[in-house]
């Protein structure tokens, strides 16, 4: 039970007026640091009774613990050991721990790794001389009492003492070599995190010399990957791809090195002068691969496009690319599962030599492609790799400096042009299914244009049954709304007729109206009037599947119950496929399998036969009443378990699949996404507030799902549509924006709050310019001295990046670089920032007894404000952000965000844009402060949107404060300025489009 919930239950006492300040958190320490109090103390502080010191504990242990860094008991809270060795100066001095341990270790090394007596000894020093010690937790006594003194140790210092006394531990006679190695890696493992591991856990007075352990290095990979090899009978040979330039052949040599014990915790590999440390999530990883070591060749098209289905993706990375072992090379190209899909088994088995650079410039046909070529080059780099995949080329880009010139001259050639020719790609609409060959939806590049002109007179044309009976609703649609339901009603209900492979038929659609229109509230209704229509058809209602992100859950159950009058409304029943939902309905243990073609029947489904051998989940009639995808019911989803179960729920006839924050899938090339298109369904709704988020290829992505070939393939509307949006400007861009949305015809609604809320109050934006304040001092010298460092070091690498971070930090407040004003009696003095946000913005706000909104993204700026504006005003300021509970917690972002609301009076709630930006309400407030700038426009429109939506009765306030240079245009006013430019397309397709921090760079002088 959350303290918070423990008040509610507790009496109302008071303490002893005479017993003075309330005491602070009994403290006592181990591998679990434990914070315990008492209700009475508790009591106290939230009746603004308790001293500032209880008060400033429990906001950094409650914040630690919104994080996932801490755990709430029923009398206090639980911090482990490396969690409270990763506290900052500032979180340690205010629960009371003690100084940072500032000492030195020093190593003894007795016998070589091979003998069972090697042994690494630790001496602490401290003062110069050499003291007995003891460890509890992340604390470090050291000396003789009564002199001893304790410290907090740091991660790198903890990790190395833990990894000496871990193999200690191991009798003397068990030490294998595999034991002894880990402690060597372990200790190169600490003292790489002291220098390398981040200003959280990095520590530059650590330092171990291992003699001539030395020279070796430790690597610590992270998600296991997959490495491919194909083979000359057209199978693939598969192998677990552990990064960092660690060869697949290298690494064959060495994997015996790993412990058997399916129990063990992690193991090493010694592999030349590297050691790779792999904790127990990486050695399952491996084993996970191990496990499936061959792909027959009648297997590889189905692997290549679900490799979920053959490899666990919790445990290994399916998500984007696979490493490519080329045959005859021995060079690795990183390839993405789309790219090899759409090329073919045959064209990864083929290619047996690489191609000079020089190929690149005569390769690209348009500026787009162009920018998509460089684009994968750089991850090919990233990755370590000197072979890219380009069309039908294996490109040597071992040269880099070759390379960049070929680009240049590839781009000199396009602009020389002055046109961008058409692509010479595959031009063949296709709907991938993870279990069966690719369905041909019929129609070649010449036909484009007439199927789409088919698709949009079929939908101009569909109308509903019966009028639609809104009176069955518990509460009246806004006109907006009317026409919403009766827009998607007609559709779905079109989409019940036609062939199921004729290209023309309607098989779904985009609702991408405005945040706040209620599109969930209208998808309902729509879902409720199809069932009705089948019934009165003569049919049974097929299954519909509602797929949304995690947090969207438990306001879909609240919707069904408000929209209906009932838990099930006009469904047979309402199930929760995600968490303990999914065992009601899985099969086994393990995961799915994908099938070979011999497996298909002639329609190229899997046979009704094979069904329950092949999949988890209890999809079919074959399951009778058990069956998830029983007639009449609702499934609703996530879009995580869609890609862990696609082959299942790929075999269910589902009537609707909405894709709620549909924005989720705007990548083609990742596995959700073709985990979802691979869904059969009579009708998909894509329902999203932001049709493009970052490029036109989010939009196309999404229009896609819904209705394939509408749009073209991918190169088709490249070039038709973003290369010529990307480079035009002013009206000419307009005018592509109204063409592409005439293009779409009915097959998108998109409307904005201000056109149809007559009854929405008016919205007030406060620029930059209202509310800004020239810097602290302190805060111009952090910007000065930000500037300075990068000058200094302008040619080395990641420079400007870093003073970029640094910049936006400085501004945000210069605590955050410089820890002792983060802690100073006047911090929300020493930003501009926060100086305008508190005072006189929340002051007003406080004085009208109106509630407000702070959007921060750095969670160590989260914690400070809501300490500095508890202290303040006297009020609970909850956090919510990324670690917050989602759903199915008693303090999951909803509840907090409804006791917010439910409290009378001023409140204030601190929360990241990225943690509620979709699908949340909040219109309990009406002040929205954008503390910290968002590089995206449109994620800065949901947060704010979270306030300014249907149910909001009072003007809405939206605040931009900012930090102004004496001398230079500041980050800040140069960061709004880009913001406000890149809104374009109002009333067209597109939303506000991001902005790069190379552009951001460029407008301070970085580059």
């Amino acid at each position: 039970m959350r303290l918070r919930d423990l008040l509610r239950r507790a009496p109302a006492t008071r303490p002893d007026p005479a017993s003075g300040a309330a005491p602070a958190f009994d403290v006592v320490h181990g591998d679990v640091t434990t914070f315990t109090t008492t209700p009475d103390r508790l009591r106290a502080l939230f009746d603004g009774e308790a001293h500032v010191g209880i008060t400033r504990q429990f906001l950094v242990l409650d914040a630690l613990a919104d994080e996932g860094r801490a755990r709430a008991t029923d009398l206090g809270f639980e911090v482990t050991a490396d969690d409270l060795a990763r506290l900052d100066d500032d979180e340690a001095r205010i629960l009371g721990l003690p100084a940072r341990f500032a000492g030195r270790l020093g190593t003894a090394i007795a016998g070589t790794t091979v003998r069972p007596d090697f042994a690494v000894d630790l001496a602490v020093r401290l003062d110069k001389y050499d003291e007995a010690y003891r460890r509890s937790g992340a604390l470090l006594t050291v000396g003789m009492a009564p002199y001893e003194r304790t410290f907090r140790l740091s991660p790198p210092a903890l990790r190395a003492l833990r990894a000496v006394e871990r193999h200690s531990s191991v009798p003397v006679g068990h030490r294998s070599e595999a034991h002894n190695m880990r402690l060597v890696a372990e200790l190169q493992g600490a003292q790489r995190m002291a220098e390398h591991g981040g200003s959280a856990v990095a520590d530059p007075t650590f330092s171990l010399t291992l003699h001539h352990f030395d020279r070796f290095t430790t690597v610590e990979p992270g998600k296991v990957g997959v490495t491919v090899s194909p083979q000359p009978d057209g199978s693939l040979r598969l192998t677990p791809n552990l990064g960092d330039g660690l060869h697949p052949d290298a690494l064959d040599q060495r994997w015996h090195q790993l412990p058997s014990d399916p129990d063990a915790d992690g193991g090493v590999l010694r592999v030349a002068k590297d050691l790779v440390l792999l904790e127990r999530e990486q050695l399952e990883g491996v084993r996970e691969v191990q496990r499936r070591r061959s792909i027959p060749k009648e297997q590889v098209r189905q692997f290549l496009e679900a490799p979920g289905s053959f490899l666990d993706p919790a445990k290994v990375d399916v998500e984007m690319t696979f490493a490519w072992l080329v045959a005859g090379l021995g060079r690795i190209a990183p390839v993405s599962f789309a790219q090899a899909t759409q090329q073919g088994p045959r064209w990864i088995s083929d290619e047996h030599g690489a191609t000079a650079p020089e190929v690149l410039v005569e390769r690209p046909q348009s500026l787009a492609e162009h920018d998509e070529i460089d684009a994968q080059i750089q991850n090919a780099w990233e990755h370590d790799a000197d072979v890219v995949p380009i069309g039908d080329h294996l490109v040597d880009i071992s040269d880099r400096d070759r390379v960049r010139e070929c680009q240049e001259q590839a781009r000199r050639r396009l602009e020389e042009l002055g046109v961008t020719p058409g692509d010479e790609h595959d031009d063949t609409v296709t709907e991938a299914s993870p279990t069966g060959p690719q369905v041909q939806v019929g129609w070649e590049l010449d036909d484009a244009h007439e199927l789409a002109d088919r698709l949009r007179a079929a939908a101009d044309a569909a109308a509903p049954d019966r009028p639609i009976d809104h009176a069955g609703l518990k509460f009246s649609p806004f006109p907006h709304q009317v026409e919403g339901i009766e827009w998607m009603t007609r559709l779905m209900q079109a989409s019940l007729d036609g062939a199921d492979h004729d290209p023309a038929r309607i098989r779904g659609a985009l609702l991408a109206d405005d945040m706040g229109l209620g599109k969930t509230f209208m998808t309902l209704a729509a879902l409720g009037e199809t069932v009705r229509s089948e019934r009165e058809r003569g049919l049974d209602p097929r299954p519909h599947l509602a797929v949304m992100p995690v947090a969207l859950l438990e306001n879909w159950l609240r919707e069904i119950e408000a929209v209906f009058g009932s838990p099930a409304g006009p469904f047979d029943d309402v199930v929760v496929l995600q968490g303990e939902g999914v065992t009601d309905f899985r099969t086994g243990k393990g995961k799915e399998s994908a099938v070979a073609e011999d497996q298909l029947d002639d329609r190229g489904m899997v046979r009704d036969d094979l069904l329950p051998g092949l999949m988890l989940l209890r999809v079919g009639a074959q399951y009778g009443e058990s069956r998830l995808d029983r007639p009449g019911r609702l499934v609703l989803t996530t879009y995580d378990t869609v890609a862990r179960y696609q082959v299942s729920l790929s075999q269910a006839d589902w009537g609707v699949v909405v894709f709620d924050e549909a924005q989720n899938v705007k990548n083609p090339d990742i596995l959700r996404t073709r985990a979802a298109k691979a869904l059969r369904a009579r009708f998909k709704l894509a329902a999203t507030g932001t049709p493009v988020e970052n490029s036109l290829r989010d939009f196309w992505s999404m229009l896609d799902l819904a209705q394939p070939g509408l749009l073209g393939t991918w190169p088709q509307f490249r070039e038709r549509w973003e290369a010529p949006m990307n480079e035009a400007a002013g009206e000419r861009k307009g005018e592509l924006g109204r063409a592409l949305r005439e293009t779409v015809g009915p097959f998108m609604l998109r409307r904005v709050k201000e056109d149809h809320l007559t009854d929405l109050p008016a919205k007030h934006v406060h620029d930059g310019g209202e509310h800004a304040a020239l810097m602290p001092q302190a805060q111009r010298q952090a910007y000065d001295d930000a500037v300075a460092r990068y000058r200094a070091g302008a040619g080395k690498k990641g420079a400007m990046l870093g003073a970029l971070h640094d910049l936006g930090q400085v501004c945000l407040h210069p605590g955050l670089v410089h820890d002792d004003l983060l802690a100073s009696s006047d911090a929300l003095a020493q930003s501009a920032r926060t100086a305008m946000a508190v005072t006189p913005i929340l002051d007003r706000i406080r004085a009208a007894d109106e509630k407000a909104i702070v959007f921060v993204r750095t969670k160590a700026m989260q914690r400070a404000l809501a300490t500095w504006l508890r202290e303040r005003y006297g009020v609970p300021v909850d956090v919510v952000n990324g670690d917050t509970p989602a759903t199915g917690s008693s303090d999951s972002r909803v509840k907090r965000i409804r006791r917010f609301e439910a409290r009378s009076g001023f409140g204030v709630i601190i929360m990241s844009p990225l943690a509620v930006g979709v699908g949340l309400t909040v219109v309990g407030a009406n002040h929205a402060i954008h503390l910290e700038r968002h590089w995206n426009p449109a994620k800065e429109a949901q947060a704010t949107d979270r306030v300014y939506r249907i149910g909001q009765t009072r003007p809405v306030h939206v605040y931009y404060p900012m930090a102004l240079h004496p001398d230079v245009e500041s980050f800040d006013v140069n960061l709004d300025r880009l913001l406000r430019s890149k809104t374009a397309l109002s009333g067209a397709v597109v939303v506000p489009e991001t902005v790069s921090e190379d552009e951001v760079a460029r407008a301070l002088g970085l580059r």
